[in-house]
């Protein structure tokens, strides 16, 4: 392999006959060549020691990490110019994995990354993972430096997880944006290897809620052809905000949850749509940028279990009910496994199943879709395992928060990956083998795109066919919560959010509720 040839381009538009946007590499401001003994001694005494001649790519020498548990970390830092840096930046790296295995944590893995603080907060951005055993190739991403960067360092190695990971080569470069000759479209093995959906079985599709449930919302639903919503119990946002710091505070927002549920479920009657009951907040633990449930952060799974209780008797025989969601999105941010939610999900369905035999209970496998892996089925009837999707995160959430400054397109090359509808499919294929080797139902209760991403309809239109091919039950997100995320909403060129009667993004997922009619 010719290191030099190595392609150093992250496209930002869709390949296409002619030309097409891109963001293209400039100036190089940093390499590191592990390919020698002496490029790894500047890069300090660390990467010196994993230095191993003959390692790397085309005889050379390369960086190897190894570990055999996936509780083990082996990695190393090396210090950066953060103001050299500054600015956006494309970084490409040369790597191989063998026997990679993932952790408990879904950011554990093989390690390409970057650290600094800006604005008094901690940055932790990395190129994506591959696990199993792979060739020498390309990983890449793109990112923003701040000019008030502080500490910018870069980690390469094994965190959290087990197998051998080699590094022969970083390159960082000046990222501008430019026009290139269309590049093929890679290959996808991966992609191939994993088996088809029958392409039947989804029976309900549907939205999350948000703040309108009002009986205007309800007819626009339906008109659409909505059979399903997902309805978040969610602290402020359907019911006043109250004091939920102790149990009895936690379970009178409980109560008042269920007298507002009471109110929907009678417009669900009317108008044919059955509800999830989706407790978004848990007692006790603490609520996420991204409002997972950090339960490791002081979740009262007693009261959790009363809360599901109370619902578990008030609701059950309701026939407008499509199941209960019994926490959203727990993730382990201290713990290095998924053991703790394992327990806490059979503790709380062994409470509702004494009290409710049929209703369908639906649990969630963690944060990310690829946590399916480490998840193992309850030993009950009626479980429904339930995703949520949102990759590639910088593309779907691209702009939320500010965090992100580079406008990437679907398709196209998105950090070193090329991501299509095949590139999806990779990222479904934990939840997709746990279903086939459990012999289970998938609900997706969350995907979707912000509203300024470009390529959005295509993207909606490819995840949707995915679903349906794999015969999974969904709610997109969301209804009339927030502009960014709303089918009523879509951009102006400069990124402004504007109120649409009717738009590309609109039309694919409509199209798809439509389905529900026949």
């Amino acid at each position: 392999m010719n290191l030099s040839k190595v392609g150093c381009l992250i496209a930002v538009l869709a390949a296409a006959a002619g030309l097409q946007g891109a963001y293209v590499n400039g100036e190089l401001l940093w390499e590191g060549d592990f390919t020698t003994r002496e490029g790894a001694a500047r890069a300090g005494k660390e990467a010196l020691e994993h230095f191993r001649p003959d390692a790397g790519p085309d005889g050379k020498g390369a960086l190897v990490f190894r570990t055999r548990r996936n509780t083990e970390t082996d990695w190393i830092r090396i210090p950066l110019p953060a103001g050299k840096l500054a600015g956006m930046i494309q970084l490409e790296a040369v790597v191989s994995g063998k026997d990679l295995a993932p952790g408990g944590r879904p950011f554990w893995g093989s390690k390409v990354m970057l650290n600094f603080q800006s604005a008094g907060k901690s940055r932790w951005p990395e190129t994506s993972r591959n696990f199993g055993t792979y060739a020498w190739s390309t990983a890449g991403m793109a990112e923003v430096i701040p000019a008030d960067a502080a500490n910018l360092g870069l980690y390469l190695g094994i965190q959290g997880a087990s197998g051998e990971f080699r590094v022969a080569t970083v390159r960082i470069y000046r990222c501008v944006e430019g026009r290139e000759e269309s590049r093929e479209i890679p290959a996808n093995p991966i992609a191939a290897a994993i088996p088809r959906g029958p392409g039947h079985g989804t029976k309900y599709r549907g939205v999350m809620s948000g703040g309108d449930l009002s009986p205007e919302a309800f007819r626009r639903l339906a008109d659409w052809g909505v059979n399903l919503i997902r309805y978040q119990l969610n602290p402020g946002l359907n019911t006043p905000k109250i004091d939920l710091s102790t149990r009895e505070g936690y379970l009178r927002w409980i109560e008042a949850e269920m007298q507002r549920l009471d109110e929907v479920l009678k417009l669900c009657r009317q108008y044919d749509i059955k509800a999830v009951i989706d407790l978004h907040a848990g007692p006790g633990n603490r609520i996420s940028k991204v409002s997972s449930n950090e339960i490791d952060t002081g979740l009262d799974v007693n009261t959790l279990t009363e809360a599901w209780r109370r619902m578990a008797k008030r609701y059950k025989g309701n026939p407008s009910i499509y199941g209960y969601d019994i926490l959203n999105e727990p993730v382990n941010n201290r713990t290095p496994s998924v053991d703790l939610w394992q327990q806490t999900a059979e503790r709380v369905t062994s409470a509702i199943r004494a009290i409710d035999r049929k209703t369908p209970i639906i649990i969630a496998a963690g944060f990310s879709i690829s946590q399916f892996g480490n998840f193992k089925p309850l030993h009950y009837e009626n479980i429904i395992y339930s995703p949520h999707f949102y990759e590639p995160f910088a593309y779907t959430h691209q702009g939320v928060g500010g965090a992100w400054k580079i406008h990437w397109r679907y398709p196209g090359w998105i950090n070193g990956v090329y991501w299509d509808k095949e590139q999806l499919r990779v990222s479904m294929k934990d939840a997709i083998e746990f279903q086939r080797k459990y012999q289970v139902p998938i609900f997706v209760g969350e995907f979707s795109v912000i509203v300024r991403a470009p390529g959005g309809e295509r993207y909606l239109k490819d995840m949707i066919e995915l679903l349906e091919e794999y015969g999974w039950d969904w709610t997109y997100h969301a209804f009339r919560e927030w502009a960014g995320w709303s089918l009523e909403h879509e951009s102006t060129p400069d990124g402004k959010i504007l109120s649409s009667k009717d738009n590309p993004r609109m039309r694919v997922v409509v199209e798809a509720f439509r389905k529900n009619r026949r």
